[in-house]
């Protein structure tokens, strides 16, 4: 989508394998530039998923984009709208199949914030469709 690319912050509590992970405790992935979305990975560099935690604020609107590999969704709180699909709340489970192109995504009137499960490491690559294509199936 652009040349931006998220880092894990240093410091925070420990990601490393059979630890638990308090998400509260987990600090905000950093990015070069202003964002307006907040991502706090759950998961350390040697972990073969990414667990994090994304936040959008009230009524943003993100892009159309596409992940090459299966995502998880769990709604916490707040409303998680995506264009064509409809209105996540908390407690919803959302399932995507990797190479499909969808959204935008976008939050309710009091932002929402969700629990992103993918196959590989933080951060997941991130394509806009208009510059490169989702595999066919």
């Amino acid at each position: 989508m652009s040349s931006v690319v998220w880092r894990r912050a240093d410091g925070g509590p420990s990601l490393a394998p059979r630890t638990v992970i308090h998400i509260d405790d987990a600090l905000p992935a950093e990015r070069d530039g202003a964002s307006a979305i907040s991502l706090r990975p759950l998961t350390g560099p040697d972990c073969d998923l990414t667990v994090l935690i994304f936040t959008f604020p009230p009524n943003y609107v993100g892009t159309v984009h596409w992940h090459p590999t299966d995502t998880v969704y769990v709604i916490r709180r707040g409303e998680f709208i995506v264009e064509g699909e409809g209105t996540f709340v908390a407690g919803d489970i959302r399932w995507v199949k990797s190479g499909t192109a969808y959204g935008p995504e976008a939050a309710g009137p009091e932002g929402c914030e969700v629990m992103l499960i993918g196959a590989g490491a933080f951060p997941l690559p991130t394509y806009d469709p208009a510059i490169v294509s989702p595999p066919r199936g």
